[in-house]
């Protein structure tokens, strides 16, 4: 048995250095989302460079690009999925912001086991509230991911 011999306040700083570097790849990945929703699901090499990434920190941009690249492979499954959960709405009647936050938190949900559900929620209502449309769109999210994650787990239960 070893004993960290780091202070638990420089362990809470690179805690939260890795969870800012995972929001900041979040963001990054609704960037490109939102970048490729407006140009119509083409990728013309204009999307978000990344070098605007450069102040991120360590992996920050390889994550964000993971999920959207994830998203991108996925993006039919995942729209049927919000869909399913939307009630009075539809995904292409939303915000381009607001469809792409939902659909990179569904993405998440289902495709990243790795993240607990409660943290990819928790991560995209805050993204919400930043980013959304509308100061409702973080209710909003919160309502169809935690639906989603419900489903989901229940459908893996089964």
């Amino acid at each position: 048995m070893t004993i960290s011999s780091t202070p638990k306040s420089q362990a809470r700083q690179r805690g939260g250095s890795a969870q800012q570097a995972r929001r900041q790849g979040r963001v990054h990945a609704l960037s490109l989302a939102y970048a490729f929703d407006q140009k119509h699901y083409v990728d013309d090499e204009w999307l978000p460079i990344v070098s605007e990434t450069k102040d991120f920190e360590a992996g920050a941009a390889e994550l964000g690009e993971k999920i959207f690249r994830g998203l991108c492979t996925e993006r039919s499954a995942v729209d049927a999925i919000v869909d399913k959960c939307l009630t009075n709405w539809t995904l292409g009647r939303m915000a381009v912001l607001d469809r792409s936050i939902l659909r990179l938190g569904c993405y998440e949900l289902i495709y990243c086991p790795n993240v607990p559900p409660k943290v990819v929620i928790n991560e995209y209502i805050e993204i919400a509230k930043q980013f959304g449309s509308d100061v409702k769109t973080g209710k909003l999210v919160n309502g169809v991911l935690d639906r989603i994650a419900k489903e989901h787990t229940s459908q893996a239960s089964s």
